[in-house]
Parts: C-alpha cells; structure tokens; sequence
C-alpha cells in the first residue's frame, strides 16, 4: 500500500472520527434531557403521570436563560435523582415548583 492510499485512508477516518464527535457534541443536550425526563417518570410518586412530568420538567429546564444553563439544570437533577429511590409527594409539590437541587 502506497504512502498516499495510507493517507487517505486515516484521512476519511480522522473525518469520520471528527463528524461523530459533533454530532455527539450537538444531541447529548438532548440525550440528558430524554434521560432526565425517563428518570423522573420512574421516580414520581403514585398519582402522577408521565404528561405531567413532561410538562414540569419542560417548564423547569426552559426557564433558565440560555442552553449551557439548561444542561447544568438537568445535570444538577440527574445527580439529585441518582440519590434518591423516589420522590416524595412534599418534593413534588414544593410551591415553587422546583425540585430540591438549587
């Protein structure tokens, strides 16, 4: 094999390599949000449905003012989440409609 047939070949996968790394970069805001959301359905308390978790956590993250804040929200929940077994029905209905990770 050729030096140019070598270089060619580690440069189609050094793009390739490039390409998955943004695309990776682009969705993994979605990913955490997809992860979070299925997270807290799992964990809600009896009583409440997905719809609502869904329209609580779209509330929540949307709120923060710009998208790296959003992510360090949902990072700041997921973490909470790892801890717990289930929310509580008081964490639920806090008043101001957060959960406990401030």
């Amino acid at each position: 094999m050729t030096i140019q047939k070598r270089a060619l070949i580690l440069s189609a996968l050094a793009a390739l390599a490039l390409i998955f790394y943004c695309a990776a970069g682009y969705y993994s805001p979605d990913l955490i949000y997809h992860v979070v959301e299925q997270s807290l359905i799992q964990k809600a308390p009896p009583g409440v449905d997905a719809p609502a978790v869904r329209r609580r956590l779209e509330a929540l993250v949307y709120a923060e003012p710009d998208k790296k804040a959003r992510v360090q929200r949902l990072l700041e929940i997921s973490g909470y989440l790892e801890k717990i077994r289930r929310l509580t029905p008081e964490e639920w209905d806090r008043p101001d409609k957060t959960f406990p990770v401030q």
